[in-house]
């Protein structure tokens, strides 16, 4: 059994998809807790990932939103109550505008930038007529030490590139079972490749699919 004091990070998915994913790219797999708090009620996955002791749990089935995840959090901390980082990586969507191309499948980092936390909760705001949505908070900055490390991660990109394809495909042939859900489709079949935007009379982001002539 594992000892929760020796992890340090803790990782928290939405969706049992993203559980699986995290799962499989640990190093090495640990045993459960040797010890859960009363009345913490998460699944747990423990291993290592670059030499950090991580903690990964999920949102119950069925429950989604804030309130889910703040829960989860709060179990986890009562039973791994060494965690210094907490982490809440998940499969977002895709957002095409001119400057920023962010497909499905893209990873996605934020960082602070003119006097902003980096973060911000979509809700956090008013609309006021006439001048669409205003953002009226938004969330702490990341501690010190994580944003170091995206330094580093960027550096790393600079120097060597990303190369996210050569860790799937990696990880698919070493589990053949996950290769229908989690690898790569053709990009044939890429949606977003057929979708035109637009803006309307209204300034409202409308997104008509385009049948392609065959």
């Amino acid at each position: 059994m594992s000892d929760p004091a020796n992890y340090t990070v803790g990782w928290i998915c939405a969706l049992q998809v993203e559980y699986v994913a995290a799962q499989v790219f640990l190093d090495e797999e640990h045993e459960r807790p040797s010890f859960v708090s009363p009345n913490d009620t998460n699944d747990y996955a423990l291993g290592k990932i670059s030499g950090h002791n991580v903690v990964i749990a999920v949102l119950p089935d069925g429950d989604y939103g804030t309130a889910s995840a703040a829960n989860v959090a709060t179990n986890m901390l009562n039973t791994f109550y060494n965690i210094r980082i907490g982490l809440m990586v998940g499969i977002g969507g895709s957002v095409l505008s001119d400057s920023h191309d962010i497909r499905l499948g893209d990873v996605v980092v934020s960082a602070p930038r003119g006097g902003e936390g980096g973060v911000f909760q979509y809700d956090f705001g008013k609309s006021i007529q006439g001048q669409g949505f205003q953002h009226t908070r938004f969330l702490s900055q990341p501690p010190t030490k994580i944003r170091t490390a995206v330094m580093g991660i960027t550096s790393q990109y600079k120097r060597k590139g990303y190369r996210p394809e050569e860790a799937i495909n990696g990880i698919i042939e070493t589990n053949p079972r996950l290769r229908c859900e989690y690898e790569r489709p053709p990009a044939n079949s890429d949606r977003l490749l057929n979708l035109t935007w637009y803006m309307t009379q209204e300034n409202v982001l409308d997104i008509v699919q385009v049948t392609r002539q065959t």
